[in-house]
């Protein structure tokens, strides 16, 4: 314990006899604290502490610092019905030299008090790090021991001299835990004067802690319920922004994940619910009219459009405890296709308050025809040339793009024209159109084709667009969905004569 502390404020000196008798007097009638022990060296233990109560703080005498912790620690248990000096805890423990440990504190405050202080580790009330942070959260307070020296310079301006020394063992009493701020509010037997305690992060204080194989070295107030498992809040869980592992498709389920960390030896925490919040966000009109040959465009994109507009909605996937990795699970999507503004929480099984919330994020929700074409952003030709393309198509709906299954055993038919084709086409800045390319797509639900093709440029020079679209016989052009689909800008150049006879 420091050899430098400053004098005391409170009286460190043997009480008066008339101050002994009090005291006693006091010890014998139980006061606030219940019935004290029949009988002289028996022991007991009053009930966990209940509501908010701070203790006086203690400035410590000379190689006292776990006594005043100690004699704040009983002030806390008591809500002040017993009120100890410090030194005489020490005499009571008959230690002379300094250097005291909880041992010695448990049988000070039991000679004095007749009250039994069980500690960790493995002295009746052995406790991990979340365990005391959970006790003193729950109107608990404790006395921690640690190393001086670990505590960050703020902390330790009270005696740098000792902060710097090989052995800077310290006790602290700590009263009061904040897990949305991640702090701990802290009452140092070295600080000075009318010092009424401040608030530590509480990664600070867990690098000052002394732990030995995850227990933690501490005499803490009795513990008032039993946790199995500690707050998302906490500190120790640090999760990842949440990510989609596939396209919102209307009326399923699109699985969300939140990658987790966990430090300080905290145990994974209790199942959570991911609940998503969808506000609709008005769409922007499609920039060009479906696409490709004009009679089946026309045919299949002349029906009444009664697309329902979408509504503010509120989803909750299944209990989901983490695994290793974080927090997955699969969250329902609104019935209706459209862009959302969605907010994501995760919310104890239990519970009704998010114990973790997200930044919204934009999500579109597509139909289940919905589909993807990926092409390059420009490129530069000749005009007439023949140049390859490189382009992607994928089926991201549950919608089937590929024809009935014809029975094995059937007559033989006809083959059917394609159920599903891709469709290309040249867009002049005037407004003019030419067909590029028609090519089948039939797709299952979730598959991806990367396909290579030879087109032919148009013949005359300028800005044109490549347009691409998806067109079913049975769904129509997936252009009239209301998806914007991407287009590549083509720079033709005008055609070069060879000047050769």
């Amino acid at each position: 314990m420091p050899q430098d502390a400053p004098p005391p404020t409170q009286s460190a000196h043997a009480l008066r006899p008339v101050a002994r008798l009090i005291l006693v007097l006091v010890l014998l009638s139980g006061l606030a604290v219940g019935v004290p022990p029949a009988h002289a060296g028996a022991t007991w233990s009053p009930d966990p502490p209940s509501g908010e109560y701070t203790p006086h703080r203690v400035w410590q005498m000379k190689r006292n610092c776990v006594w005043a912790a100690g004699a704040m620690l009983l002030d806390k248990w008591t809500h002040g019905g017993i009120r100890v000096s410090q030194s005489v805890l020490r005499r009571a423990a008959n230690d002379k030299k300094g250097g005291s440990n909880l041992y010695d504190l448990s049988r000070g405050v039991a000679a004095v008090t007749g009250i039994r202080i069980r500690f960790s580790p493995g002295f009746g009330d052995t406790m991990t790090w979340w365990q005391l942070l959970d006790r003193i959260e729950h109107d608990g307070g404790a006395v921690l021991v640690g190393d001086y020296g670990r505590l960050p310079a703020h902390f330790t301006r009270w005696s740098t001299s000792f902060a710097t020394r090989r052995d800077s063992s310290h006790a602290v009493y700590v009263q009061s835990y904040d897990r949305v701020h991640g702090k701990v509010w802290l009452m140092d037997p070295l600080a000075e004067g009318h010092y009424p305690g401040e608030w530590i992060d509480v990664e600070a204080l867990h690098r000052f802690a002394a732990i030995d194989e995850g227990a933690v070295m501490a005499a803490a107030t009795p513990v008032r319920h039993q946790p199995q498992t500690a707050p998302l809040t906490d500190h120790a869980y640090r999760l990842t922004s949440p990510r989609l592992a596939a396209t919102a498709v209307a009326g399923s389920t699109v699985k969300v994940s939140v990658g987790l960390s966990i430090t300080a030896g905290f145990p994974s925490p209790a199942a959570h619910r991911l609940v998503a919040t969808w506000l609709p966000v008005a769409a922007p009109r499609p920039s060009f009219a479906p696409l490709g040959s004009q009679a089946l465009v026309e045919a299949l994109s002349a029906r009444d459009d009664g697309t329902p507009l979408p509504v503010e909605a509120t989803t909750a996937s299944d209990p989901d405890r983490a695994g290793p990795a974080g927090f997955d699970a699969a969250v329902p999507v609104p019935a209706v296709p459209g862009r959302y503004r969605v907010g994501l929480g995760l919310v104890e099984v239990g519970r009704k308050t998010a114990a973790r919330t997200f930044a919204p994020v934009a999500i579109e929700v597509v139909g289940p025809y919905a589909g993807n074409i990926g092409m390059p952003a420009l490129a530069q030709v000749s005009a007439g040339d023949r140049f390859g393309l490189r382009l992607g198509v994928a089926n991201i709906g549950t919608l089937d793009w590929r024809p009935p299954a014809i029975e094995p055993d059937g007559p033989r038919a006809v083959v059917p024209p394609p159920q599903t084709v891709l469709v290309l086409t040249w867009r002049a800045s005037g407004g003019a159109e030419l067909p590029a390319a028609e090519l089948p797509a039939e797709l299952a639900p979730g598959q991806a084709v990367d396909l290579r093709l030879v087109l032919v440029a148009p013949p005359d020079a300028g800005t044109w667009t490549l347009v691409g679209d998806v067109i079913s016989r049975t769904w129509g052009p997936l252009s009239s969905t209301g998806r914007e689909l991407p287009t590549m800008t083509v720079i033709v150049d005008p055609k070069v004569l060879s000047s050769e006879p």
